[in-house]
């Protein structure tokens, strides 16, 4: 008991020298992290790819079967480029943003991770139905989709259960 490990308390020092206590993520905290985390840095490193090398890569065939099938495809699907914000706003910042809840251990971040994970579930479903029809991708991030909002539920559940109030 003297380190601390069995309460589940880390010391961390800051940059200023004071030491504080800080618990210690439950276990589904920190599967909600790893999966708005990684997430949030896929759909980033989707972006940068969208935006740099979507020529290269051979993407063309993308961006046609988006204008044939998307509403107002003549207005933001002519190049990448609104591909990429949609990308970003929608599904980048949000998780990123719940990486920082979450390490900062604020109350909201169960709540957002889900709703982060809702979000990607409903952005990959619209890819299927509307977009590009089933796909190995969309189906694997549909499956990450729902594993993040699970992990999240299952945390607000827990979170819920041990919260005084």
């Amino acid at each position: 008991m003297a380190s601390g490990g069995s309460v589940g308390l880390r010391i961390v020092t800051s940059t200023n020298g004071t030491v504080s206590a800080r618990p210690k993520l439950p276990a589904l905290a920190r599967w909600a992290l790893f999966w708005t985390l990684f997430i949030g840095v896929g759909a980033l490193w989707g972006v940068i790819m969208l935006w740099t090398m979507a020529d290269k890569a051979g993407m063309a065939p993308l961006l046609d079967q988006m204008r044939a099938n998307l509403p107002l495809a003549d207005v933001f699907f002519t190049t990448y480029v609104w591909p990429g914000v949609f990308l970003l706003v929608i599904i980048c910042v949000p998780n990123l943003a719940g990486v920082w809840l979450v390490w900062r251990r604020r109350r909201v971040a169960p709540v957002w991770c889900a709703a982060c994970g809702v979000i990607l579930v409903a952005w990959t479903l619209m890819e299927m139905l509307w977009a590009f029809g089933p796909n190995v991708l969309s189906e694997v991030y549909l499956a990450f989709g729902v594993a993040q909002a699970v992990m999240a539920a299952l945390w607000m559940r827990r979170s819920s259960n041990h919260d005084p109030k």
